[in-house]
């Protein structure tokens, strides 16, 4: 029975891809009893693996429509903005990583990004995230 759990979680990337985040999961959980001598019970751990999936999954589905709305098939940064518009600490990280990858004006860039919507103050990154599911894909995961 093991080594057909075993083989499935091999042949399905989601599978794999759910139990490395509840590992992750145990692992910051791990950290925090260390740190703050506080019991982390294995179902909580658990149900923490299995929200962040499914918010994950949320994610994806929002960054997807985003994109569509802006009738584009690629998610850019002003997508990913646009998600973390509600936790505006998450909104600053994310303008400084922004920041960070804003190329200085002394390179030459030779790698051009075309684009069919509207300029944004990121048109002059080369940030954008080629989009790998639809929203449809994301159903059957669920």
């Amino acid at each position: 029975m093991a080594d057909l759990d075993d083989e499935r979680l091999l042949q399905d990337p989601i599978l794999r891809l759910k139990a490395t985040l509840h590992a992750a999961c145990g692992k910051i959980c791990e950290q925090l009893q260390t740190q703050s001598n506080v019991t982390v019970d294995k179902q909580v751990v658990a149900a923490i693996g299995d929200i962040t999936f499914e918010q994950i999954g949320t994610f994806c589905q929002d960054l997807d429509a985003f994109a569509k709305h802006g009738k584009r098939s690629t998610i850019n940064a002003d997508d990913v903005r646009l998600l973390c518009r509600r936790n505006p600490n998450l909104l600053d990280k994310i303008d400084d990583v922004q920041r960070t990858l804003k190329p200085s004006k002394s390179t030459n860039r030779t790698t051009t990004t075309s684009r069919n919507h509207a300029s944004s103050r990121y048109d002059d990154h080369n940030v954008d995230i080629t989009v790998v599911e639809s929203s449809s894909d994301m159903d059957d995961i669920n």
